[in-house]
This record gives C-alpha cells, structure tokens and sequence, in this order.
C-alpha cells in the first residue's frame, strides 16, 4: 500500500511539471487607504510552483487586485534579512535556524514590523479580499486555528480575544510598521532561543510550532494585550472567519524543490 501510495503521488507530481516561475504581481486597483500598507509578502526556498498551485496562487491574488504581491525565494529572504536585521540578535537566530519553514516565520514578524503589510504561506489562501477582513484604520489583522491552546490566557486578556482559548495562527497577519505583537513575538524568541538550542527533539515540528510558530505568536499576542491593551486589532475569527484556505490546490507539489521538514526526526532545529 505503501509503495502503491508513492507510485500515485510521483504521477500527480510529474502531471504538474515543468513548473512554473510566479513572479511578482503589483496592484491593478486602486487601493481605498488603509493603515496596514498594500503589500503581501509571501516566501519559499524557490520562485518555481506547480500548475495547479499557480493557478490558485494566482486565483487569490485575482481577489485582491488592490494589493501587491512580493514573493521572496531563499536568497531574497536571506539577504533582506541580512540587510535589515543584521546587527540584531534575531538574524543570528535566523542563521542559526535549521528549518526553512523557521527562517520563513522569523522573516514574516521581521519584514512585518519594519515595512508594514500583509503576510501569508505561499501554501496558503483566503477566500474572501484581504482587506474585507479588518477595517481602514485597523492596525493589525489576527485570525485563530480551530485547535485550543493547552495553557489557558489570563483572565483580563482573554476578555479582549475573540476566541482566548485557540491558538493564534500565524500563516496569514496583517501589521501596521512596528506594531507592538510584532515586536513582542521578535522579543520572545530571542528570549527564549536558548531554551531550544542544540537540544535533539525527536520531533522537531513540535518544537518548531513552539518556538517560532503559533505557540510563541499565541504568547506574543497575549503579551502584547496584556501590556499593551488592544491594539486596534481586527480578530477575524476562526481561519479568517471561515474564509481561509489551508492547503491550496497542488501545493504539496512545492516539496519536489524543498523537502518538508515534516519528517525530520531526532535532530536540533537551531544551534
């Protein structure tokens, strides 16, 4: 069955070849202002996708022409970080990552704060137009996953959440430049990195999804309501009020140009 499984996926692969490159996409309409700039950064380790995944990709930008979207591979990725943060402690956290989808979540929080805009998974979807979801003068734009978050928010913060007892996800966001979650999230793993380094997880994706993924932004957000108050955050509910798309249409075909780290087992994911 095994075999038989991995035979029909190398089918699906090779029916989606030769991939495609997908370059950057400027707004086509006029945008209506609004605090969190026009932009939507998105990242991979390359700039060539899979017909079926180019055709959503291109599908989701359709709904939201008054938006541009920027797409990083890893060498963009690496020198913004490079020229933006390098002096900072975060870029050697970055360096020191071992996880693409790692360096992928520093850079979405780093590029967010200092530029301002919106941010999503190049796996990743919404059905409905971005900016439809929060308001013109919102500063900030959050949704939550569907899982529960097993440590419970302090009372006064889980009154100003939607939905206290979920984990915040952090595949799409939008951010005002310098926007305190941000801030906080950025501050949280440099606090907390060392905890993680050098440390062998037999698996790392659990501790990747702590350290820098929806555990730590989870966190970060409530830091940031706590000492902060609101925030003129908009809380779309549960994956963008049911709008979100998870998974895109042949996006797993991405893995022929970067393998998942999904599978990785007994290994440190930062040194």
């Amino acid at each position: 069955m095994n075999m038989l499984k991995r035979v029909l996926n190398h089918i699906r692969y090779f029916r989606e070849l030769p991939m495609g490159q997908l370059d950057d996409r400027p707004a086509s309409a006029a945008f209506a202002g609004q605090t969190i700039p026009p932009y939507v950064y998105q990242t991979w380790e390359s700039v060539f996708f899979g017909k079926t995944h180019l055709k959503e990709i291109e599908k989701f930008r359709d709904r939201n022409p008054d938006l541009s979207f920027i797409l990083f591979d890893k060498h963009l990725r690496d020198k913004y970080m490079k020229d933006f943060w390098g002096t900072r402690e975060i870029y050697a956290i970055y360096q020191r990552t071992q996880f693409g989808p790692m360096k992928a979540d520093i850079f979405r929080y780093c590029i967010l704060f200092e530029r301002g805009g919106f941010y999503f998974d190049i796996s990743k979807g919404c059905r409905a137009p971005i900016r439809s979801l929060c308001a013109s003068q919102s500063l900030a734009l959050i949704s939550f996953e569907s899982n529960d978050s097993i440590i419970p928010p302090d009372l006064a913060v889980a009154q100003q959440l939607e939905h206290p007892d979920k984990l915040v996800l952090q595949w799409g966001m939008g951010f005002a430049p310098q926007h305190p979650i941000l801030g906080r999230m950025i501050e949280n793993i440099c606090l907390h990195y060392p905890y993680f380094r050098g440390r062998i997880y037999p698996s790392p994706k659990s501790a990747i999804l702590r350290l820098t993924g929806p555990g730590m932004f989870t966190k970060s957000v409530r830091d940031a309501f706590k000492n902060e108050g609101l925030l003129n955050v908009a809380q779309a509910g549960i994956d963008f009020n049911g709008n979100g798309i998870f998974a895109l249409k042949g996006s797993r075909v991405r893995y022929l140009t970067a393998a998942s780290y999904t599978k990785a087992k007994d290994c440190p994911i930062v040194l």
